[in-house]
């Protein structure tokens, strides 16, 4: 049986990636760009000494943005030309997991955890990305794999190629030294296992190893010339780091001086954080952890499985489960657990993998059939069901818009066929320049926000834009690092109307108009909504209205009594009670619910009403009125003291 899975190893090994590839060249362009992929791209298409100077300003070392420099000049700029580097990232990892799999504990484990790889969404969406996530994925299991190779026979040529790897991994991504810890952490415990029995023939093996030393599932090497030690010295592996070093000191004080990522603020418990950990590694990141219950229910009885201790096989699990932890141990060390650094799994990917397939015919083992046909179906029979437990999720990659990269491509389309000239656009955080730009193409002013502004900063930066526009839109996404008091958006609120916002993933583009800011109302009134909120009075701009303006309205608000949590709506309204135009918002653009007001407190709010591009010209009655956020119930409007229905007459709009 074992004879035969070695045989075909290869013809499955190609399957599979036929399979993986499939997968991960699928629909490859139908989303867009999101703001890191856009940075990436940016990055790659400067010359090699800006790109490196740019990195020395990043959170990511510039290995990835060099290597796709080089990538792009034959193939282009697309999104396909340019994901399609990570899609070849990717697939050498599938290939390297199936190797490596198969050197540790044999084809059959090779086989499954090649399979395994080229299933996993958590790979597939990486190797849909243009960035340096699944290189990481690729190096990582590269560098394990000439590891292992160290410890089976230590050629001067397979610790240069380690080294050279290792290297390159540090120039990838600033966690790579996790892996590194592991690897070190490996060759110690290796070294002392081996030292014991080289002091004496009465002393242990290593765990695992055969008669030599040596690791398991490796014949062992011919006998070394005199004088020449048999196993991973202590010597050469200390000299193997200190070149990983010396080929890292170019770069080593510019990542000692990397500010890093952002700390996650250990607002987490540990539990709930594995499990969010435990799933990504086995569904991904496109299925919560409800649907998901099925599949890592299987994938932990595989993973136990797989790490049921067995003498032939201590060194090689201890090898994967140092791999796997020591990545995850230091991650909550260095509180680094959030959702958005999942993707640093892709560094320890391979290894749970391994560990899955390694558990399958552990499994069958424990059901005691023979080595023979019944064994083969359940083997296949188990992969088929873990193929179908993966498809949900990987059906959510591919078209769920919840799970959608962030649609920077539809942003600019709709600026550019709504936008015309007197108009400007506000990129909150100043790093949407490098993806907005990869799609806006037209010649609208483009305003870069600084990143995290002072309140005076705010006001002279945002003052003369303001005067020389007559409406703005605004690209908001990664507020709470870019301006996390939000005072750009306080002040726009302030000094202009907000007309509408709408989502594009995890950006939120809002529009605003441009006017006189009066401070008094034109139009006097005592207005109550319900038994808590008086309305003094209005101001709505003087027209007439062009179609694709915004129609300025200022509404002045007091707190009678503690109010609940209530929208305004402002409904343009044409001679036949047809609603052709509104603005449904909390006050002063969502950013002063009524929930917060004290008694008694004024507050002046200002609303835009964005009129369509295509409203015919005519007079139209402008209404206004609050309603309940939970339920949509309008508040009933009294006028000193006279019940006067839902809603209030603002007036008429004129469109020419």
């Amino acid at each position: 049986m074992k004879a035969q899975t070695r045989r075909v190893f290869i013809p499955a090994l190609l399957l599979i990636l036929l399979l993986a590839a499939g997968l991960r060249f699928y629909r490859l362009d139908a989303q867009s760009f999101w703001n890191d992929e856009g940075n990436a791209i940016r990055a790659a298409q400067r010359t090699i000494p800006l790109a490196i100077a740019a990195a020395r300003g990043d959170i990511h070392p510039p290995g990835y943005y060099l290597l796709l420099h080089f990538w792009r000049i034959p193939t282009g700029d697309s999104e396909f030309a340019v994901r399609t580097l990570s899609v070849y990232m990717g697939l050498l990892a599938v290939a390297l997991t199936g190797r490596l799999g198969r050197r540790m504990l044999g084809a059959g484990v090779g086989g499954g955890a090649a399979f395994l790889a080229a299933i996993s969404p958590l790979a597939v969406y990486y190797s849909q990305e243009a960035r340096m996530y699944s290189l990481l994925g690729l190096i990582a299991v590269a560098s394990t794999d000439l590891l292992w190779g160290l410890l089976r026979r230590p050629r001067p040529l397979t610790g240069l190629l380690y080294a050279l790897v290792a290297a390159a991994g540090l120039y990838v991504h600033y966690s790579f030294p996790f892996i590194l810890v592991a690897h070190n952490l490996l060759v110690f415990g290796w070294w002392a296992w081996a030292g014991s029995r080289r002091r004496g023939r009465a002393g242990p093996r290593p765990p695992g190893s055969n008669r030599q030393g040596y690791p398991p599932n490796d014949p062992a090497p011919k006998p070394a010339p005199a004088g020449r030690p048999q196993g991973l010295s202590l010597q050469m592996w200390i000299v193997l780091q200190g070149l990983v070093v010396l080929l890292y000191l170019p770069w080593l004080p510019t990542a000692l001086r990397a500010t890093g990522w952002p700390s996650a603020g250990r607002g987490y418990t540990l539990g709930a954080a594995l499990l969010d950990i435990f799933r990504a590694l086995t569904v991904g990141l496109t299925l919560e952890a409800a649907p998901a219950r099925p599949a890592l229910i299987g994938a932990g009885v595989l993973l136990a499985l797989g790490l049921w201790p067995r003498r032939k096989t201590a060194l090689a699990l201890a090898t994967l489960a140092l791999w796997l932890l020591v990545l995850l141990v230091l991650i909550f060390a260095f509180d680094l657990y959030k959702p958005a650094y999942l993707k640093f799994l892709l560094a320890v990917l391979p290894s749970f993998h391994i560990l899955l397939a390694a558990g399958i015919p552990n499994l069958v083992r424990l059901f005691r059939l023979p080595r023979s046909l019944p064994s083969l179906l359940l083997l296949l029979t188990l992969y088929a069901f873990t193929f179908y437990a993966l498809l949900p999720s990987l059906r959510n990659l591919y078209f769920n818009p919840v799970y959608a990269r962030d649609n920077y491509r539809q942003i600019a389309a709709d600026i550019a066929s709504l936008g015309r000239p007197g108009d400007g656009v506000i990129l909150n955080a100043p790093n949407q320049w490098e993806v907005f730009t990869y799609y806006y193409r037209d010649d609208l002013p483009l305003y870069p926000a600084p990143y995290h502004p002072t309140p005076e900063q705010v006001v002279d930066w945002l003052s003369p834009i303001l005067s020389s526009h007559q409406r703005l839109f605004v690209l908001y996404w990664g507020d709470q690092e870019a301006d996390p008091e939000r005072r750009m958006e306080n002040l726009l609120a302030d000094r202009a109307y907000p007309a509408w916002s709408r989502w594009y993933g995890r950006v939120r583009v809002a529009l605003y108009g441009l006017g006189p800011l009066p401070e008094e109302p034109r139009v006097t009134v005592r207005a109550w909504f319900g038994q808590e909120i008086l309305l003094h009075g209005y101001a709505v701009g003087e027209g007439p209205f062009a179609p694709g303006d915004v129609v300025p309205v200022t509404l002045f608000w007091e707190a009678d009594a503690p109010p609940g949590r209530y929208k305004v709506f402002l409904h343009l309204m044409d001679d036949g009670g047809n609603l052709v135009a509104q603005n449904d918002a909390e006050p002063r653009g969502n950013l002063s619910p009524t929930f917060i007001w004290s008694v008694g407190e004024r507050v002046t709010d200002r609303h835009g009403v964005y009129l369509p591009p295509d409203l015919p010209s005519g007079r139209y009655r402008l209404r206004g009125g609050m309603y309940r956020v939970d339920t949509g119930e309008r508040l009933p409007l009294s006028l000193e003291g006279t019940p006067a229905g839902d809603f209030l007459e603002l007036g008429v709009v004129v469109v020419r």
